[in-house]
């Protein structure tokens, strides 16, 4: 009888050997897969940080950082400005979903939804935009078709960001 207990004991150390090999084994194909490509990085899926540009004329700021009450929710903060008058400028919550950020602007933009492109390194938004959008723009500024680059993946910093009034872009 105690012949048979060792075997029964064995086999579940075979068995945990075998689990603890195959999920190292695992391990390394996911691993691969991230740096070849085929899977998508997790790291590179958070779409927290700072965004933005300068150039003459002008400069485009975005900052998202996350919103706490779920997973994949975020809350954010945009802005462009092309010379002095011209401009668009807004907070509101975002969702992750694959490689698209919904963007659902707050307060006078409310009627606005903008479904972006995340590329990990930048946020890109549709050259096309719902005519509720121009709520959060001057009369001649526009989200259309702004493309945002990663500064970095800095949440305090996204939270200190400002606009170009001084105010904070992203709280």
């Amino acid at each position: 009888m105690l012949a048979a207990l060792a075997g029964c004991g064995s086999r579940e150390s075979d068995a945990d050997a075998a689990a603890n090999e195959s999920s190292a084994a695992a391990q390394e194909l996911d691993a691969l897969a991230v740096e070849t490509g085929a899977l998508p990085d997790r790291e590179q899926t958070d779409p927290s940080g700072r965004y933005g540009r300068r150039y003459d004329g002008g400069a485009d700021g975005f900052c998202v950082i996350p919103d706490g009450s779920a997973r994949g929710r975020f809350r954010f903060g945009a802005e462009t400005r092309i010379g002095r008058e011209e401009y668009c400028r807004g907070t509101g919550r975002a969702k992750l979903s694959g490689d698209k950020l919904l963007l659902r602007f707050e307060g006078a933009g409310s009627a606005c939804l903008i479904v972006a492109r995340y590329e990990g390194d930048k946020i890109v938004l549709p050259g096309g935009l719902d005519l509720a959008c121009a709520s959060v723009c001057s009369s001649r500024g526009s989200f259309a078709g702004v493309s945002f680059p990663r500064r970095d993946r800095d949440v305090v910093a996204a939270r200190e960001m400002r606009d170009t009034k001084g105010g904070f872009l992203c709280r």
